[in-house]
């Protein structure tokens, strides 16, 4: 019977998690704040629908003009370029689109914050490749240091003569590619 109880309760809290609007939110009915929120958040004007859905699980009815009014006021406070640029940086993008004077600024930004971000991407991915050749560089001097080429038997001399050579050579190509 314990058990029970603890995955009902578990179940019901995982469900209040996934609601829209709390009940406190709907019995508050602050419903331009709300949505001017959830414009911010950057979700659509269809998540209305979820908020009447939960507020009518409480029976409480939303003032969906209002909601709207605030989720307007929001699309317009959300699509700013500063907010593009940031949306461009994460490879992210509201799922609404942005009212038309204020579209071409915030998908010039956006773009601009995604440009950047492929550049720091490849940056860090030319620094990885400089670290690579960079351990290869120091790993080949170690190998052609510890070489003992030394030995009594000439065909040995020989074979690793070749080989001190050979990690010579690919010592030679991986400084290359550091330059």
């Amino acid at each position: 019977k314990i058990w029970g109880f603890v995955a009902v309760a578990g179940a019901a809290l995982f469900l209040a998690s996934c609601a829209t609007v709390s009940r406190e939110q709907c019995e508050a009915g602050d419903w331009p704040a709300i949505g001017k929120a959830h414009a911010l958040q950057g979700f659509p004007a269809s998540r209305l629908d979820n908020v009447v859905e939960d507020c009518g699980r409480h029976s409480i009815a939303v003032d969906t003009d209002a909601y709207m009014q605030g989720w307007r006021m929001g699309v317009r406070a959300y699509c700013t370029p500063r907010r593009g640029f940031e949306d461009g940086r994460n490879g992210k993008r509201p799922s609404f689109s942005c009212p038309a004077d204020l579209a071409v600024d915030y998908d010039d930004a956006r773009r601009l914050g995604g440009r950047l971000k492929e550049a720091e991407a490849d940056v860090s991915l030319s620094e990885s490749s400089l670290e690579r050749s960079q351990r290869e560089v120091d790993d080949l001097g170690e190998r052609i240091a510890a070489l003992d080429c030394m030995q009594e038997d000439r065909t040995a001399r020989r074979a690793c003569r070749l080989e001190r050579e050979s990690l010579r050579d690919r010592r030679s190509s991986a400084r290359y590619l550091l330059e």
